[in-house]
């Protein structure tokens, strides 16, 4: 994936970052020495042991679907130097099939194809001498949109998903044959096949204790069908489960396999009770939360103290724990892929009831989003170097070099779409007439898989004057913005105040009084559409809050209490190849495709036109599109950061942000989060186009910046 120059560099800092330490084993060398007879065995209370050898597991999340694939080598190096000896690594269901029965593990030419070469991400692992915990769901939570499920699976009625519902598991083996069929022969040990590779344990589904009501039994039916599946289709390494066993005991557990840990806070209590539970086998800490995420309109950066930090790990190992880092490296949830909150206190709902994820998933790591170490990483080398036997025995690389950011050249935006010129590039395809209102999931798209992402456009002609009202039924699922005759009449939601408002998702049944000032008559009609975006599905919450789908659905639309019918439904997708330019022309009349710092044959008709020149008069409320491009002259560019937050900058005030094609993520003014981070191996050396789509307001300006700046930190340091 990386250029030939960069390549280059990165295989020579490789030979010089291992150089003079061929005196000392790598892990894999201790480990397999005499030979492989075994995996890892979870049956002595002070340590692990791999191939009979003691292991203490230092483990650190890795979301390689989060991270730009050429940097998937700088980030394992910086884990490997820091003394972990492992990695522990999600499968998102919804990149590897994001259609039924279409599976894409690199080859495909989706958004994300770039991003999922698993055998490829455990090779590297593996290269990187770090070990797998393998956690393939089918749901992995993870603040991942729908929690690494494919929202296609809500096209299908009544769907129960993380249940024993046959329609379900009848996919969801499908799935996990996909995964482990490419995969079962990278596990370390295997009595029937391949053995040396990087896989040593296996996770079944993923905190399948919170799944439940207070002490009502889970649906352990479903977790013994997930284990006969990974076990029939060929896992042999150790198997487990994780949850947090304050909270909820072992009602997540199956068949007495390894129980595991996850928490933040409360350390030694829910530490005691994992070992009341299993009081003869190693503490595995899968998930310390080093820090956490945040949702837009919170008022700061969730973060976790450097003591607090120190004292947490501290605790671990004084009950010979193995732990895993979630996250050492949170990376960033490209594109619409952030999920989201469902919240409620004691059953009942919390205003606003929903809380989307930001686009960053920095999380107050060790290693920042943008791979750079912090006073946490230090910490945590010197308190693994203290505590592991194997730290003075085993090889590991010096810390790779920070390649600094960069604050490139302000940008004029010259070119630009309204409201109309973005419908007027919808195909056909994209339209659809419903005698009722139909979420995203059951449109008739993507060859029967409704729409995943995006935004959905009701749209009806209606005779609306001044003083009609307007009612949405149930919840707005999840940001409205009503337009009649191309303009926007309701405020936008800019504050958490206005989540109170018509247009967000936090009012039940929430009215509108319609006011014609800015748009003139419906003489005899106007054309009102009801444009709303999906923020991101809900990952985490209980069986009834995964409903997950978005839209107008949970009720009709009134206008004067009276339900409205018969409606056109548009879908505004906003993948790749519909937002991304093309530059030359190629054999019978097909287009080269610029992205992803390649060229792809592809039809020139997907592309967007009918740009108009901006002017200041053309920056009104509603949504639009820029477009301006951005000259890189460095022959490696470098990470950078589009600004939102500068005096200049606060103009863009919610929409999503595209570079060369791809979406790096979402903007938000209500922050925390005030910058967005551009990866360096996005941009090419040369002109790189930026897109923009713009849900409010928008500017001719747009700024980067060096510094990141993601909230007032929640827990400043003591």
């Amino acid at each position: 994936m990386c250029r030939f120059k960069l390549c280059f560099l990165l295989m020579t800092l490789s030979h010089l970052a291992w150089e003079g330490m061929a005196q000392q084993p790598t892990v894999y060398e201790y480990f397999s020495s005499g030979g492989i007879t075994e995996g890892l065995k979870a049956d002595q209370r002070d340590h692990f042991t791999l191939n009979g050898k003691p292991l203490t597991i230092y483990s650190g999340s890795f979301h390689y679907f989060r991270i730009h694939p050429d940097q998937w080598r700088d980030r394992l190096r910086k884990y490997r130097a820091a003394g972990l000896n492992a990695v522990d690594i999600y499968v998102p269901w919804n990149l590897h099939e994001p259609k039924r029965g279409e599976f894409d593990f690199g080859q495909g030419n989706n958004d994300f194809s770039m991003f999922l070469d698993l055998p490829r991400v455990l090779e590297i692992v593996q290269e990187e001498d770090l070990l797998v915990v393998f956690r393939p769901g089918p749901y992995i939570c993870g603040e991942w949109e729908f929690g690494g499920l494919p929202s296609w699976l809500l096209s299908e009625t009544p769907m129960f998903i993380r249940t024993s519902h046959k329609p379900y598991q009848d996919r969801a083996a499908i799935y996990l044959h996909e995964i482990i069929s490419r995969v079962k022969d990278m596990q370390f040990y295997s009595a029937s096949g391949k053995t040396g590779g990087p896989i040593i344990a296996v996770q079944i589904e993923n905190e399948y204790g919170n799944f439940g009501y207070g002490d009502f039994p889970r649906d352990i039916e479903h977790l013994r069908f997930l284990k006969k599946t990974l076990e029939t289709e060929g896992v042999e390494s150790l198997l487990f489960t994780s949850d947090s066993p304050n909270l909820t005991k072992d009602y997540g557990n199956v068949d007495n396999v390894l129980m595991t840990a996850n928490f933040k806070f409360d350390s030694l209590e829910n530490l005691d009770n994992l070992l009341s539970f299993q009081p003869n086998r190693p503490v595995f800490v899968t998930e310390f939360w080093p820090g956490w995420f945040d949702h837009w309109f919170e008022q700061v950066h969730n973060t976790l103290n450097l003591e607090d930090f120190t004292e947490i790990l501290q605790n671990i190992f004084l009950y010979k724990g193995s732990v895993n880092f979630y996250m050492f490296h949170g990376g960033t949830n490209w594109g619409f892929m952030n999920g989201a909150n469902v919240l409620a206190g004691t059953g009942l709902p919390i205003f606003p009831s929903y809380a989307p994820d930001t686009a960053s998933y920095d999380y107050d790591a060790p290693l920042t989003e943008a791979g750079h170490y912090t006073p946490k990483y230090d910490r945590a080398a010197e308190m693994i170097a203290t505590n592991d036997p194997l730290a003075n025995v085993l090889a590991k690389p010096a810390r790779p070099a920070i390649v600094p950011p960069v604050a490139y050249p302000d940008i004029t935006i010259t070119e630009y779409l309204d409201y109309a010129g973005i419908l007027s590039n919808l195909p056909s395809t994209a339209k659809q007439s419903s005698k009722v209102l139909l979420p995203m999931e059951q449109l008739d798209l993507n060859d029967g898989n409704g729409q995943s992402y995006g935004y959905i456009i009701y749209r009806k002609q209606l005779a609306l004057k001044t003083g009609d009202k307007i009612k949405i039924r149930g919840h707005v699922r999840d940001l409205l913005q009503l337009i009649v005759n191309g303009k926007m009449v309701n405020r936008p939601i800019l504050e958490f105040s206005d989540l109170a408002f018509f247009g967000s998702w936090g009012p039940l049944d929430s009215e509108f009084e319609v006011d014609l000032s800015e748009v003139g008559t419906c003489n005899p009609s106007c054309t009102v559409d009801f444009m709303v975006e999906n923020l991101g599905r809900a990952n985490y919450g209980k069986p009834h809050e995964l409903q997950q789908n978005k839209g107008l659905w949970e009720g009709p639309v009134l206008l004067n209490n009276q339900p409205l019918e018969d409606w056109e439904i548009m879908s505004l997708e906003f993948n790749s190849a519909w937002v991304s330019r093309y530059d030359i022309l190629g054999k019978d009349g097909h287009c080269l495709h610029f992205a992803f710092l390649q060229f792809l044959e592809t039809n020139c008709n997907f592309s967007l036109s009918g740009w108009k020149p901006l002017g200041a008069e053309d920056l009104t409320l509603g949504p639009k599109i820029f477009k301006a491009n951005l000259q890189v002259d460095d022959d490696s560019p470098q990470d950078t950061y589009f600004d939102f937050d500068c005096p200049d900058c606060q103009s863009w005030k919610h929409g999503s942000f595209f570079v060369n094609g791809f979406n790096v993520g979402r903007y938000f003014q209500v922050g925390p989060q005030k910058t967005l981070y551009i990866p360096g191996p996005f941009l090419a050396t040369g002109s790189n186009e930026i897109v923009i789509m713009e849900n409010y307001g928008g500017s001719n300006k747009m700024k980067f910046t060096d510094v990141p700046n993601y909230g007032s930190p929640s827990s400043p340091q003591k």
